[in-house]
Formats: C-alpha cells, structure tokens, sequence
C-alpha cells in the first residue's frame, strides 16, 4: 500500500463486465492442457501434441451497501446480484479484471450466491468464467467472384455425362484453378492408349490363361 501511493501505482480495481467489485477475497487462475496419451515420435514437434485448455476464472467477490464513495447508488448488493444474473441469463461475453491479469472474452459457467445472517447489507459471491476461443483464421471461398482469377463455376451434370468438352475450361484464364485441358480432348473420360505391338503377344497370352482360353 505505501509502495502503491509512493510511485502512484496500484492495482487495478477488480471488475467483471461492468460490475465493480468493493473487494475479491479471493481469486483462482485455472490454466490447463491437454497432453496426448500415444506415443510421440522422437523429433517430432511436442507442441503439436499438447492442447492448450480454455483459461479458468474463479472469483470470490465481495460488493456492499456501504461504500467509500458517497456518490455510489443504494442497495449496490441488490444491484450487482441482478446484473449478475442479467449476464448469465444473457450468455455475454465479458472483460474480467483481477488483482494479476485482464481476462478478456470472458462467459460465466457458474453463479454461486450464498446468504447467511452474516452476509447483512452486502453480496458475497463465487464465480466461475472460462475464455472463449475464437478462430481468426481467413476463410475465403473459391466460388467468390474472381480471388484466384479464375472463373469458379458448377458443371452441369448432363454436360459432365455426355463426355463433352467443356467451354468454361477453353475459355478459363492461364492462371484458373481449375485443372487445364485442350479443345481436342475429352475431359472426364479418357480413352486407353493402344498396347504398343512388342508387348502385345504377351499380354494376349496372360488374357488367355485368365480367362481359359486357349
């Protein structure tokens, strides 16, 4: 406290969402992984082998009547118990600030309000938030105009039946996704290349035996 006035430094004011917190009795930072049970080969990149969990929030809060601030709002207790509902209820996402680190996007798993005779005039609370992951990965679809340069577009069925050359592949840029072909062969089916003459004795005689004839 001393070091914290001294250097004009302190730690940030506990709060989860919106909801200030007069005190955190206490916190617990959950972080886990999940390690592969089959063997890992020897030299092979261990972290591909190890699942990092979603990062756990435990808080046990404290939010009274009777604050320092004499411009705080009445009944605060009442207050934060039903914004705290309001956001289990409503399945938001979060900010949690705590006494070590700024969790953000952050969901309640669990809501514990316990009440005794010596709760009085304020909320004492346990609280339990997980992370949620996102994936930022870039998605892009082929058939989204011209990305790639090329034209994407569906072959009818018929046309892919009838063993016909396909116009959009004559027609497709050199750089296309698709796979390029000339105008004089068929795409789709391919016809089989005749057996070259020195070899087909050969193969008429196991074609025989095969089949039984002689």
């Amino acid at each position: 406290m001393v070091l914290s006035l001294l250097f004009g430094k302190k730690y940030p004011s506990p709060k989860i969402g919106s909801i200030d917190l007069d005190v955190t009795i206490r916190e617990e930072h959950r972080f886990a992984s999940r390690v592969t049970n089959y063997p890992v080969e020897d030299g092979t990149i261990v972290s591909d082998h190890i699942i990092n969990e979603p990062d756990i929030v435990v808080l046990v809060g404290l939010v009274t009547d009777t604050p320092l601030s004499i411009f705080a709002p009445f009944n605060r207790s009442i207050d934060a118990f039903n914004r705290l509902i309001q956001l289990h209820q409503n399945r938001d996402v979060v900010t949690v600030v705590t006494g070590l680190k700024v969790y953000k996007n952050m969901a309640i798993t669990t809501l514990d309000v316990p009440r005794d005779i010596r709760t009085g005039q304020s909320l004492t609370f346990t609280i339990e938030l997980q992370r949620i992951v996102f994936d930022t990965s870039v998605r892009l679809l082929l058939d989204q105009g011209n990305i790639f340069g090329g034209i994407q577009t569906k072959i009818p069925r018929n046309t892919v039946a009838s063993n016909a050359n396909y116009p959009i592949i004559q027609n497709d840029p050199a750089d296309s996704l698709k796979d390029q072909a000339s105008s004089g062969i068929n795409v789709g089916v391919q016809s089989l290349a005749p057996i070259p003459g020195n070899i087909l004795p050969a193969v008429l005689s196991v074609k025989s035996q095969i089949l039984g004839v002689v």
